[in-house]
């Protein structure tokens, strides 16, 4: 439809409410909640302004009333809703909020939090004229994990980091990092990358050292391998999916890399890294890692930084 400019706006932002409408609804049966996600703009001004005729709710929110009568209608069924009589005409009949709905829309104030972010996410990402940002959008929304995302927000614990165990394993290894160096250094692949993401096993795990892979609902979303290295360990190839990104997954996998050298009794861990790569850079800082100026020798040519950190008895 994006070849039709303005003449399919509505139908593209159509597309886009029924897209985020179905991935909300995703999220509030993960979460257990009985609301609808169409329900929300009626409960909300319920909420926020207590009990209302139908007319009143078709003006505060701009809908037609049958439609919101329609809506109404359901949600009296679903004992969401219930009819009162009105204080000022006993004659009229007025909504409000069940004392059951009035419980979900507790429960689901902490998911309104997390898809608020999340949409702020996407929507910070985008820039240029109205039709550019939207083209944007539809790109990274219909083509994204929007409730996933949302869901590792409410519950970070549902990352599973695990030690490489499998061919398949390798393989997602490989593909991660592969993704990642073309993502910031498509110009700078050495042949140490290929060796380490060809074969893992040689080149790792059988000289002392290891690999982890993130999981979500079994599907692998970020990597980091350890390797022994000047009486500690050194960390390479930390590599999140891009789709995964901004959710903290990055900080999850250096704390499992610090635990997993205090296991193993280092005292330090190593780490190179590049000047451009700002986000990566501040998350070490705030770990405590600290720039190694002596170093002017790297393991491949893109690496313009060494950092450091010393290690006790727990991270």
């Amino acid at each position: 439809m994006e070849q039709f400019g303005v003449l399919s706006l509505g139908s593209r932002l159509k597309r886009l409410s029924d897209f985020l409408y179905s991935e909300v609804q995703s999220v509030y049966l993960a979460e257990s909640l009985m609301i609808s996600s169409t329900y929300f703009p009626i409960l909300r001004l319920l909420q926020q302004q207590g009990a209302l005729s139908v007319m009143q709710i078709a003006e505060g929110l701009g809908l037609s009333h049958p439609a919101v009568s329609k809506q109404v209608s359901k949600m009296l069924k679903e004992t969401l809703l219930v009819k009162i009589p009105d204080q000022h005409d006993q004659r009229r009949s007025v909504i409000c909020l069940s004392e059951f709905c009035c419980q979900e829309m507790v429960k689901v104030e902490p998911v309104l939090e997390a898809i608020g972010k999340e949409l702020e996410y996407y929507l910070d990402a985008q820039t240029g004229s109205f039709l550019t940002q939207l083209s944007g959008l539809e790109s990274q929304l219909l083509n994204g994990p929007y409730a996933i995302r949302v869901i590792l927000r409410l519950h970070p614990e549902k990352v599973d980091i695990q030690s490489l165990s499998s061919k398949t394993d390798c393989l997602v290894f490989k593909q991660l990092n592969e993704a990642w160096l073309q993502r910031f250094f498509p110009n700078d692949i050495y042949e140490r990358d290929h060796r380490i993401l060809n074969d893992p096993y040689s080149e790792i795990i059988e000289q002392g050292g290891v690999v982890r892979l993130a999981f979500v609902d079994g599907k692998p979303i970020a990597s980091y391998y350890l390797m022994p290295s000047d009486n500690g360990f050194e960390i390479g190839k930390l590599a999140v999916d891009e789709r995964f990104s901004r959710l903290g997954i990055g900080e999850r996998m250096l704390k499992d890399a610090l635990t997993k050298v205090v296991e193993m009794g280092g005292q330090y861990v190593h780490l190179e890294s590049h000047t451009s790569l700002v986000p990566a850079l501040n998350l070490y800082q705030k770990l405590g890692f600290t720039i190694d100026e002596s170093c002017a020798v790297f393991s491949v040519p893109r690496a313009n930084l060494r950092m450091t950190k010393k290690l006790g008895g727990k991270v």
